[in-house]
């Protein structure tokens, strides 16, 4: 568990007080003291006996001190964010067991465990992170789609959706197909579930790269972040398709 964090001695202390409490799993730079921050939130899961889930998603009494909540609202079907007025944030989903069976973890850390919880978070995080091959010229060429829609919509004045194309769906692929190419002792701390998380850890200089592209205006982002890409995926894949990035280039007068 995270050293000497109040708020999550807390947590565990009344989640292990609890009769309906069959586990707490907490994640991410939670579960990694030497991850967190003053930036970081506190993300855990909490696992409950069969038919009591619901309650504790909507009745957030049982979290420590919270009295102090200033708002709270419920963002997936098992899941809520919550903001303390210190600042606080904390994202955390409810299940049963199967439920729980389910989910989705990466990086995690069994604090409490009531019947066997431990071991099904290991088997979710195996299923979780198993390797899940990606055709790397697709992944290239849905970047490139959503280039050339993303500047096209951008010339036609829809720079609203422009900016999501280009910023968030396009640098997405981008980022899926260097988790692939990427040489293994700098894929390590990607998150195998997020491709965009802590890619600056991996590769400092690219992902500067793509962040001074995205900060261009909507009309010269995808120019910039293709010259980036380019650059940068060429010499570390050999198959890198020249010919489809030419025709992309060669539409849109780049």
């Amino acid at each position: 568990m995270a050293d000497a964090d109040p708020y999550l001695d807390a947590l565990v202390s009344t989640v292990t007080a609890d009769p309906n409490a069959l586990g707490l799993v907490l994640c991410g730079s939670s579960a990694d003291a030497d991850r967190r921050d003053r930036w970081s939130d506190h993300d855990f899961l909490l696992v409950t006996v069969d038919g009591t889930p619901e309650t504790y998603r909507t009745d957030l009494s049982w979290l420590p001190d919270a009295s102090s909540l200033a708002w709270s609202f419920r963002d997936t079907p098992h899941g809520v964010k919550a903001l303390y007025r210190n600042g606080l944030l904390v994202e955390f989903a409810v299940f049963d067991r199967a439920e729980f069976a389910g989910c989705a973890l990466n990086h995690a850390s069994v604090v409490v465990d009531c019947g066997g919880i431990a071991e099904l978070a290991e088997e979710v995080r195996a299923r979780s992170l198993a390797p899940r091959p990606i055709d790397p010229v697709a992944e290239f060429r849905a970047f490139l789609a959503l280039l050339y829609i993303g500047t096209g919509r951008a010339h036609r004045g829809e720079r609203l959706s422009a900016n999501v194309f280009l910023r968030t769906y396009a640098v997405e692929h981008l980022l899926r197909l260097a988790q692939e190419v990427l040489p293994e002792s700098r894929r390590r701390d990607l998150d195998r579930l997020d491709p965009w998380r802590r890619f600056e850890t991996a590769d400092a200089l690219f992902a500067a790269e793509l962040d001074a592209a995205m900060a261009l205006p909507v009309t010269e982002v995808g120019r910039a972040l293709l010259a980036a890409a380019q650059a940068w995926l060429a010499p570390l894949w050999p198959d890198y398709p020249h010919a489809d990035a030419a025709i992309v280039r060669w539409l849109l007068g780049w």
